[in-house]
This record gives C-alpha cells, structure tokens and sequence, in this order.
C-alpha cells in the first residue's frame, strides 16, 4: 500500500492491522467500519480507518467504591451510588453488606453523632 492512496482495500486494511480479510469484512458489513462500495468492491478511507480505530481504543473505566475501596474495571460493577453524596458504591456493598453511604459521609456521620450528644 502506498502512502498516497486515498482508498484502501480491506486486504490492505487487514494488512496493515495484521487481521483476517473477514474480519474486517465483518466490520464493514456490520456497519462499523465505513466503507464505500464500488460495484462489488469495498474501499476506505485513511481517516475512517483513523476514527474507527480512536473509537475502538480502550478507556479505562476502573472505578473505585468508595465504601469497601475496591477498584473495578467496570462500571458496571459500581452502577450504585451513596444515598448522601453519590459517590459510586459497588453491588457487594450495596446488596451484601447493606452498605448504601461511602466512608466519607459515614464517617461524616459519626462524627455529627458525637457532637450532638
């Protein structure tokens, strides 16, 4: 593939990405990929490769509980937050252990509890 092409084939495409021709096949088909179709020819661009690789890149999404201090690499684990501050709690604390306030507001709490009594 020469560095002046403006279309790539899905051979170059796969070539370059060092995947199977079907994979990337796949992706056009799916609809992932942006492709022109020439007749019975795929073709894409330089900058749709670009994008579609930028939207493909991992983002980390580790989160931490704030009320066990775990970290998940999901969000989905973390998908409930504190009744107070809504700071992310994970589903253990949340239905195992009933903790539904993070350490933060907790300890906040004894701290006021003590200075009312």
């Amino acid at each position: 593939m020469s560095p002046e092409k403006k279309f790539m084939t899905l051979e170059d495409v796969a070539e370059l990405l060092g995947v199977n021709y079907q994979l990337i096949y796949r992706l056009v088909r799916s609809g992932e990929l942006p492709a022109i179709r020439l007749g019975r020819v795929y073709r894409i661009t330089k900058e749709d490769l670009d994008a579609y690789l930028i939207r493909q890149k991992r983002v980390t999404g580790r989160v931490l509980c704030e009320a066990c201090g775990t970290l998940y690499e999901s969000k989905a684990a973390v998908k409930y937050t504190c009744k107070e501050c809504d700071a992310p709690i994970c589903f253990d604390c949340w239905q195992r252990t009933k903790t539904h306030i993070c350490r933060a507001c907790s300890t906040a709490n004894a701290k006021t509890k003590k200075r009312k009594k």
